[in-house]
């Protein structure tokens, strides 16, 4: 099964293609400029680097947040104009799943994090001891020294939260506080097209036209509508 990944829940976007287990193309670049401005071209340039098109495709994945809710909002668009124009189904995968999956087989549980802003940070928990992703709680937006009073042992910690306040957490946690390398901390469009390969197989594709992102808490937008409705 060949599956187009997208990751575009953080400023470094990831545009990968997979078969099976195997990775085609994996492109990764931070955002200089507006997604609006450089997804489609780097889409472009995945298929012409290992020769596709997107009717050779068997489906697409899509990262589904939490994340930028402006990345999030130009992906998803991005993807359902593809999958409505080709008839591709479409796979959804949260992007606290999708940096998880980079960690596989670790003896300790794995904590993802991205920037939330407002210094909090969007988590989860899981257990990937035995090869799967076993998520251990819900996802979260939270502060970091909230974060850590759940913490019991020894963790790792991954994702571009976990760079950004890595001082923070070792000072928190001394020697319970581990990280990840580098490349097991970026996201990428490759582990979400994996992950979303197996969604596809299991029969759980999307309703193109319901999907929304999950932004876990409101927008800066919605806050201040709600703010101006209550006066």
């Amino acid at each position: 099964m060949k599956v187009l990944g997208i990751d575009t829940s953080t400023m470094t976007a990831g545009v990968g293609i997979v078969e099976d287990d195997e990775v085609l193309v994996d492109l990764k670049f931070d955002v200089k400029v507006t997604y609006s401005e450089i997804l489609m071209p780097t889409i472009d340039l995945a298929f012409k680097t290992i020769g596709l098109r997107l009717r050779d495709l068997d489906g697409v994945a899509i990262s589904i947040g939490p994340g930028s809710f402006t990345g999030l909002r130009i992906g998803l668009s991005t993807v359902k104009g593809l999958c409505l124009v080709s008839g591709k189904p479409l796979a959804s995968v949260p992007s606290l799943d999708a940096l998880a999956s980079l960690s596989l087989y670790c003896r300790y549980p794995v904590i993802p994090l991205l920037d939330a802003k407002k210094n909090q940070v969007y988590a989860a928990i899981y257990d990937t001891s035995e090869g799967k992703l076993k998520r251990m709680g819900p996802y979260q937006v939270t502060e970091v020294e909230n974060l850590v009073k759940k913490i019991e042992g020894k963790n790792l910690f991954v994702g571009p939260g976990a760079r950004l306040y890595r001082r923070k957490l070792k000072a928190l946690l001394g020697e319970k506080a581990s990280f990840a390398l580098g490349e097991q901390s970026a996201p990428g469009g490759a582990s979400v097209a994996r992950l979303g390969s197996k969604r596809l197989l299991a029969g759980q594709e999307e309703r193109i036209e319901e999907l929304e992102p999950l932004y876990i808490r409101m927008s800066e937008a919605e806050l201040k509508f709600k703010s101006v409705a209550k006066d």
